[in-house]
């Protein structure tokens, strides 16, 4: 009996020397996303990036290849930093009225980011604009939106629109783009943009906004 109680105590005693606590290492997984969280590149600016070909994996990147800038009602340009200009930017694509429009200057090349805004058929919708500063040239552009019908406004995204803007010089006197919605009407007033099938008004509000948004920056395309 004595033996029994022997072995038990020393089993208790051997059990408690294993259940020691463990002192509490700091989880590595919240410590990176910590590191990620003040390095990583806002969406925006992702998005941005791949516009124009640009992989950003870091917020150095991003500086190292962009200048932040905005023009104002006055025209007048000033540099900003980066939060700034996605502020701005975010508000565009909100449909919120700004006073000033972020300038996305791509360092070392000749080409721009213009961001234009307006009001389609169901909500905001926006473009960016890839502008070359010397010929005056839309370079590349994508529409936007949050609400168009798909199939018709929505249709606004696809390239065969888009393409009907690129390598076209901007005009920053007079609107650059007329919508052809009847070729028994046909006006030579600008460059002819075909009106999307079923979206007259989306196609009529793009076309908007790209004249009127880019004459926004008039004062930074011609100083």
């Amino acid at each position: 009996m004595k033996i029994n109680v022997i072995c038990f105590a020393i089993i208790i005693l051997f059990w408690n020397c294993q259940e020691k606590p463990k002192t509490e290492k700091p989880k590595v997984e919240e410590t990176i996303a910590k590191e990620n969280l003040t390095r990583s590149v806002p969406q925006l600016m992702v998005e941005l990036g791949k516009f124009a070909d640009f992989d950003f994996t870091d917020i150095s990147d991003v500086h190292q290849f962009i200048y932040f800038k905005q023009i104002d009602e006055n025209q007048t340009v000033t540099t900003i930093n980066i939060n700034t200009a996605i502020a701005l930017y975010r508000k565009m694509i909100q449909g919120e009225k700004v006073f000033a429009w972020p300038i996305f200057e791509l360092k070392g090349s000749d080409t721009v980011i213009l961001p234009v805004e307006g009001i389609g058929f169901a909500g905001p919708i926006w473009a960016k604009v890839l502008v070359a500063r010397t010929s005056l040239e839309i370079k590349k552009i994508e529409f936007e939106h949050n609400a168009e019908s798909d199939g018709y406004g929505s249709a606004m995204t696809q390239s065969h629109f888009e393409e009907m803007f690129t390598d076209k010089k901007i005009d920053l006197e007079k609107n650059t783009f007329t919508l052809q919605i009847n070729m028994e009407k046909r006006i030579d007033d600008g460059i002819i943009v075909d009106v999307l099938s079923g979206a007259t008004m989306t196609s009529q509000a793009a076309l908007e906004m790209v004249n009127l948004g880019l004459k926004n920056y008039k004062g930074y395309l011609r100083p």
